[in-house]
């Protein structure tokens, strides 16, 4: 099953991305996560892992598999039998502006059930999130 959303932001590239990038304060953020905390020394690159606590979700452990900046990151969390591979893609559309392209994929026998109870929950939270980043991108 997957999912994806999108939301152009009137910032740039960069900007976006160290909004994006900065994982440690999206609890000030966004209203989608509760609580990070880092597991691995930073800076952050494809191995770190991250634990994030959400609202009606169990806490998760992530580990980052791709960090591209300032274009993309990728992490995976694996769980009950279930894998989710979240992606996060900032592409620039101009000087000032750029496009943030969220994705979550679930893989695994049990995600038939779960999408049963988590599709809808899931469709707002990324809507939240991009939200969320937008306004903290454009704020500065």
């Amino acid at each position: 099953m997957r999912f994806e959303q999108s939301i152009d932001i009137e910032a740039s590239q960069q900007r976006v991305w160290d909004v994006l990038s900065a994982i440690e304060a999206w609890p000030q953020r966004i209203e989608t996560v509760d609580t990070v905390e880092l597991l691995t020394p930073t800076p952050i690159t494809a191995g770190s892992r991250v634990r994030l606590k959400q609202p009606k979700l169990p806490e998760g452990t992530w580990e980052v598999t791709a960090w591209n900046a300032p274009s993309f990151f990728e992490w995976v969390q694996r769980t009950g039998g279930i894998t989710i591979v979240a992606g996060h893609r900032v592409e620039a559309l101009g000087e000032d502006q750029a496009r943030l392209t969220l994705t979550i994929e679930m893989r695994g026998l049990l995600v038939p059930v779960i999408a049963l109870f988590q599709k809808a929950r899931t469709q707002r939270y990324m809507e939240l999130e991009a939200d969320g980043m937008k306004q903290a991108a454009e704020s500065a």
